[in-house]
């Protein structure tokens, strides 16, 4: 998988062997959505089949750097997760809400370390579900007293999709890396619709700036997305930079800010020593939120030190 998407990036972006660098993830998954969705080559070499092809390896490799740097955060118990372990654990899990943008499981999977009788909701009709042995997958017979709900806006890493129901099911937060064979069909009895024993699939929206955002399944993140934006006293956005491919989520917000009787406190919390890329965080923020984000008091650059925690979960 490797080697066929070096050689796709260097037949297309000129990228050579020895380049520690590729180009831009958006620029790559733009470049693929927009040709493929088409129904055009991208050049003479890649037809729309392949083209998906290399897309659903694009999101299977991601899937699988991503499962591997958690792993290694956790086995060289790294600063920066004891950080987020130190703040989930302050939470209280009946007074708040996630909205992501990512794909990984590094929340879920966190949370269940620090309390691992805690369950999830992602939205209406997201179902939780695990992996069989006879190829159907399988339904928790009984309910979860409380759940914890998550909007994972562009998809997640632990959901399989199934395209003639159109249902979702989530699976536990550790399994990704069995989500990224399905992904690409690598596993030799792939998993199965337990309603109507279709093989099972996955949407996720890439980082593009053509995201396809019209599935249901997206539709109820983003539905289950404004329903917390719209009762919640306090926003807090943690590592997020507001960037411009992201401006159908920008719209989100500012949308359901407007629509409400009361302003929401605006909490934005940021790190690391890149000066220059704080102030376009900042300049981000203040662009959409204007008075409402200052330096100091609502734009914290300290990162998740015991002072933000303290100043966020208070």
């Amino acid at each position: 998988m490797v080697r066929h998407l070096d050689r796709f990036i260097q037949d297309v972006f000129h990228f050579s062997k020895e380049s520690d660098e590729w180009p831009e993830l958006e620029d790559i998954f733009t470049f693929v959505d927009m040709s493929a969705n088409t129904g055009h080559h991208l050049g003479s070499k890649y037809s729309p089949k392949q083209l998906r092809q290399i897309r659903r390896e694009l999101l299977a490799r991601t899937v699988r750097m991503l499962h591997q740097r958690f792993e290694s955060a956790k086995k060289k118990k790294a600063p920066e997760r004891k950080k987020l372990t130190s703040f989930l654990k302050s939470l209280r899990a009946d007074e708040s809400s996630f909205v992501s943008l990512n794909w990984d499981t590094s929340l879920e999977r966190t949370l269940l370390e620090t309390n691992p009788q805690m369950r999830f909701s992602y939205g209406s009709s997201i179902r939780e579900a695990c992996f069989s042995a006879h190829g159907q997958i399988e339904l928790p017979r009984t309910e979860p007293n409380h759940e914890l709900q998550i909007a994972k806006m562009h998809g997640s890493a632990n959901w399989l999709y199934c395209d003639n129901c159109r249902r979702v099911f989530w699976f536990p937060p550790a399994e990704t890396l069995r989500i990224a064979d399905q992904i690409v069909g690598r596993r030799g009895d792939p998993s199965k619709c337990c309603f109507c024993d279709v093989e099972l699939g996955t949407r996720i929206a890439t980082f593009s700036y053509r995201k396809a955002l019209d599935f249901s399944m997206f539709q109820r993140s983003w539905s289950l997305a404004e329903s917390k934006l719209r009762s919640s006293k306090r926003w807090v956005f943690i590592g997020y930079s507001l960037p411009a491919a992201d401006f159908e989520f920008k719209y989100l917000l500012k949308r359901v800010e407007l629509a409400r009787s009361e302003q929401p406190e605006i909490v934005a919390v940021t790190g690391g020593t890149d000066k220059a890329a704080i102030g376009r965080t900042l300049r981000n923020y203040q662009g959409l939120f204007g008075k409402f984000v200052k330096e100091g008091k609502t734009f914290l650059t300290e990162g998740l030190s015991d002072k933000v925690i303290a100043r966020i979960t208070s």
